[in-house]
């Protein structure tokens, strides 16, 4: 009987392992959209979401997570953008705050990224997704 309590503790080491390295990972696109969601980061919030065809065409997404090195997150949520095939426009990155503008079809994602220099596990994030009435060529 001593051999019970022993694999009713394994069985919990095991699932608590589980569940902290595979289970709680973030979806990698919003809506299971061609829209990545940003790497490392909680969604919180969301407001304006508007959808078509499987698309999202407008909406704001904000997110909550740590940030320890900035430059690391930006790569990252690019490679996922690119890899989702919206282009880069333009980007503007400073110590604390990256702000990346992508393009497809005929939408527009605003990307912003803060780090919080003070308490890097309250870092944000926001999407900003808008459309243009004619689609962008390129």
């Amino acid at each position: 009987m001593r051999r019970l309590p022993t694999a009713i503790a394994l069985l919990a080491v095991s699932a608590a392992a589980l569940w902290a390295t595979g289970c709680s990972t973030e979806p990698d696109s919003v809506l299971q959209s061609d829209l990545p969601q940003i790497p490392g980061m909680v969604p919180r919030d969301s407001s304006g979401l508007r959808q078509s065809e499987g698309r999202v065409t407008a909406g704001q997404f904000s997110y909550k997570g740590p940030i320890s090195n900035l430059n690391a997150r930006v790569t990252e949520t690019m490679a996922r953008f690119d890899q989702a095939g919206w282009k880069l426009s333009s980007q503007t990155l400073s110590a604390s705050t990256a702000s990346l503008i992508y393009r497809k079809d005929n939408r527009i994602v605003r990307v912003e990224i803060i780090q919080n220099g003070v308490q890097p596990k309250m870092s944000t994030g926001v999407l900003t997704v808008t459309s243009d009435p004619v689609p962008v060529s390129g």
